[in-house]
């Protein structure tokens, strides 16, 4: 990871490398922070405002703690760490028992069997006929074993000759470890509250303190990295204590809230996102910001993929390296992920260094630190391992990471898209898509041959092809009567992301994705690969969104390290923000709820008529 500055205060990468370049005009320099920090809006598509109000500068992430998101449940409930303390465990199915009742449930020549299997293990197992005994009484039995012995015994109720025994057998270590399972339900939720780590890296972290892979552990959606967010996951069977001790390990990570549920939690489960932000250096008059505001909520804002969708440099944004898997340039896609790049770490700028002069994935191997962990280092084991069978080296990257560039792709289109449409006027038109009636709820709703992995940790097989039928119909072509009705708005309409299995508009619109995909060599045809995981079924997103429950406030502030806003743990710690009535700083404070997919830079965006690119901001920061 990138060091920051001071521990608290503001991302040591806008406030270092402002001073690295600080008086430098150069076109050089210029150039070089472009490249090493990432692409800029008008790269993906994202060029158009719908509102007229008058923008203004304010200082997006200037803090992690300036940026804050809760995830909305599907039952619309904020998702909030207020507890981190173990739940109850379950009771005993018996109380403990009087030691002179202890005949009644035991007697002495079977306790002392068992305490001879627990001591000396003498004999591989003890049985204990229960024939005559009624479900409760052999209940109480196993609970007891359970009081007495812990977890070094196991019980089992077993069938033999036609009479019932309890089958009692001294525990391996790894059957210590699946001890019988207590809770009421196969699921332990638990919220999980992060600071500058996206999802996917906080699972990975988490699992690998766990001993599980990250696909056992299942989340809804994924979140901001530079920011402090909390949101829901599970897992199935694993005891919440173990899940808190491997969280104590995990760095910027906080977990609590735990519950117990019948069903696995589910991509896409969840209704959106609560955002609560602090922009700073705000010095426009409370009128212009009004002004703004008022028509950021009244007509909403085109609802871009953000920048956080296309990565990090712009030497290789995550699209290119998507072009080329879909194109099956194994290749071409493995030379763009280790491909040197200005910016990067140094530790790893050495190992891509290596890899590109001598095409040596081992020697390459050989630089790293063997515990560090990301794509770059699992793609050159991979290729170390398969050798010129690069599908195979790829493979041994994380499945998510690897969606992560194809979708890359499809975001860029679809930003390309969405600005051409725009620009044909607010006014639906015949041929736009629609969402059927059934499928109105969420801005987003995708298909890929590709998925990303539900982790229900039963390795179910699931039949798709009803699904993809189902899937394109899920829209509808507006005619000319529903234009003419008005019972349909730009806030209808949706746009898809290109895939084999996908309705397009039957207006101008279907006709632009043609020749986008075109001047890549792609089709709707060719996005159906022969290697499954790269193949897209595609995907429908809402042209335009509106944030709900927005408020704001201005306040003031003296210095860049003040906390403007709490966080979870922070009020579970009733640590204070630092508002100062008399500071020299203003801050804009904004909290909104936005549908799940919507990215709330691209709503700032609106709000501030500013690029949000981290170049764009450093140029701010102070």
């Amino acid at each position: 990871s990138r060091r920051g500055g001071r521990p608290g205060g503001p991302r040591g990468r806008f406030q270092g490398q402002k001073r690295k370049f600080s008086g430098n005009s150069s076109k050089t320099s210029e150039k070089f922070i472009r490249e090493m920090i990432n692409v800029q809006e008008g790269d993906v598509g994202i060029t158009e405002y719908v509102g007229d109000a008058p923008g203004f500068t304010g200082i997006i992430k200037c803090k992690y703690s300036d940026f804050q998101v809760n995830e909305i449940d599907l039952e619309g409930n904020v998702i909030k760490l207020t507890d981190t303390s173990l739940p109850e465990p379950p009771k005993l199915l018996t109380e403990p028992l009087d030691p002179d009742q202890e005949e009644s449930i035991i007697s002495p020549e079977t306790l002392g069997s068992l305490n001879k299997l627990f001591e000396e293990g003498a004999e591989e197992f003890h049985e204990i006929d229960v024939t005559e005994m009624s479900k409760e009484k052999r209940t109480h039995i196993h609970g007891r074993i359970r009081e007495l012995f812990g977890k070094s015994l196991i019980s089992n109720t077993i069938s033999k000759d036609e009479r019932k025994f309890i089958k009692c057998f001294k525990a391996s270590k790894g059957e210590r470890e699946r001890t019988r399972w207590l809770w009421p339900h196969q699921y332990i939720y638990f919220v999980l509250h992060k600071t500058n780590l996206d999802t996917m890296k906080a699972a990975a972290l988490l699992a690998g303190n766990l001993g599980v892979k990250p696909s056992f552990l299942a989340y809804a959606g994924t979140k901001d990295k530079r920011a402090l967010t909390s949101q829901l996951f599970c897992i199935r069977r694993r005891e919440p204590a173990k899940i808190l001790e491997a969280a104590r390990r995990t760095q910027n990570v906080v977990i609590g809230n735990f519950s117990c549920r019948p069903e696995v939690l589910k991509l896409g489960h969840l209704r959106g996102n609560r955002f609560r932000i602090a922009l700073r250096e705000i010095t426009v008059a409370h009128e212009v910001i009004e002004a703004s505001v008022k028509s950021f909520q009244e007509k909403g804002f085109i609802n871009y993929y953000g920048l956080q969708r296309f990565g990090n440099s712009a030497v290789v944004p995550t699209y290119l390296i998507g072009k080329a898997l879909l194109k099956s340039q194994w290749l071409e896609a493995c030379e763009l992920i280790l491909k040197p790049r200005p910016g990067d770490i140094p530790a790893m700028q050495k190992v891509r260094e290596c890899w590109w002069e001598s095409r040596d994935a081992q020697k390459a191997l050989n630089l790293a630190d063997r515990h560090q962990k990301c794509l770059e280092i699992d793609l050159l084991r991979g290729m170390a391992q398969h050798g010129s069978n690069l599908v195979g080296a790829l493979d041994q990257m994380p499945r998510n990471a690897r969606l992560m560039y194809i979708h890359s792709y499809q975001s860029l289109i679809w930003n390309q898209i969405a600005s051409k449409r725009f620009k044909l006027g607010l006014e639906v038109l015949p041929g736009d898509l629609v969402f059927r009636e059934e499928n109105i709820d969420g801005t987003e709703k995708v298909l890929d041959d590709s998925l990303t992995d539900v982790p229900d940790q039963e390795d179910e097989e699931e039949d798709g092809g009803q699904e993809e039928s189902k899937f394109k119909n899920m829209v509808r072509k507006l005619t000319e009567e529903d234009v003419k009705s008005g019972n349909y708005s730009i806030f209808d309409i949706v746009l898809p992301l290109p895939g084999h299995d996908i309705s397009y508009p039957d207006n101008e619109c279907g006709v632009w994705y043609q020749e986008l995909l075109a001047n890549d060599d792609l089709s709707s045809e060719k996005l159906k690969q022969k290697v499954k995981t790269y193949s897209l079924g595609g995907a429908y997103r809402k042209l335009m969104a509106k944030p709900d429950n927005l408020s704001w406030r201005l306040m003031k502030y003296s210095t860049t390290y003040d906390l403007l806003l709490a966080s979870d743990v922070d009020e579970m710690r009733n640590k204070k923000i630092s508002e100062n009535p008399d500071g020299e700083k203003t801050a804009l404070i904004l909290d909104f709820c936005l549908p799940s997919c919507t990215y709330a830079t691209m709503a700032l965006r609106e709000i501030l008529k500013t690029d949000t690119s981290t170049a764009a901001q450093m140029k701010l920061n102070p």
